[in-house]
């Protein structure tokens, strides 16, 4: 699966998700629980400290995975619905999250949110997915999430920070790569300018760009109307 195929999404993860392990490792970079319960945990921290997570909220996680995020972050709203393209994801996720009870799963049928109506969430968010988009579908996911957010809605998308350490990093991994053999799913960086353009054409407002840990950036903002919750 090479980067030609990278558009792919659907084949691509459900192909590296062939094992639990192997879900795992592409998700986080590891396999070992705790890491993935501290990184989870810490992500949740993150979006709680930039945009809220209220009791009452319909919270929605596009590119879920095994639900590394979402195990911390239901118990801090009202539904916590995961999406991936991956079924293979899913299933995992499905296991690891099993006993939640304000949980729903979702596959998705291509880029975007075709099987959430408008606006009925009230936080979406975004982890270590965008590495693996290209551009275009990285503002696909954000259109959507202006479109199933209630009005005052927040959201927060974060990609590697090409004009960070790690970023550089990673980047400069990819650049070793002989052209025609560059995994599709290969991490790409993004910039803040990037995100917050995505966001403002999107049509968010009180977008702010936010960078942490010399390695990510992400960006915030709120779908303009008053807040029902």
């Amino acid at each position: 699966m090479h980067i030609e195929n990278r558009s792919q999404y659907k084949e691509t993860w459900d192909n590296l998700a062939g094992s639990s392990d192997n879900a795992k490792l592409y998700v986080a970079g590891h396999t070992d629980e705790a890491e993935l319960d501290r990184t989870g945990l810490n992500t949740v921290n993150r979006i709680e400290r930039l945009v809220g997570i209220r009791p009452t909220d319909i919270c929605l996680e596009i590119g879920c995975g095994i639900g590394r995020v979402g195990k911390f972050l239901s118990p801090k709203c009202a539904q916590w619905i995961g999406t991936d393209i991956s079924g293979q994801m899913l299933r995992y996720a499905a296991e690891r999250l099993a006993g939640l009870d304000n949980i729903e799963l979702i596959e998705l049928s291509t880029v975007g949110l075709s099987e959430i109506p408008d606006s009925s969430i009230d936080m979406v968010y975004c982890t270590v997915v965008f590495m693996h988009l290209y551009e275009w579908d990285r503002y696909r996911y954000i259109l959507e999430a202006f479109r199933v957010l209630k009005p005052g809605g927040r959201c927060f998308f974060d990609n590697l920070d090409i004009t960070s350490k790690r970023g550089w990093e990673m980047f400069m991994e990819g650049f070793s790569y002989p052209i025609d053999r560059r995994p599709a799913h290969l991490s790409m960086c993004s910039t803040g300018d990037e995100l917050y353009t995505y966001a403002k054409k999107a049509g968010l407002e009180r977008v702010e760009v936010h960078r942490w840990g010399d390695a990510r950036v992400g960006v915030t903002g709120v779908k303009p109307g008053r807040s029902r919750s």
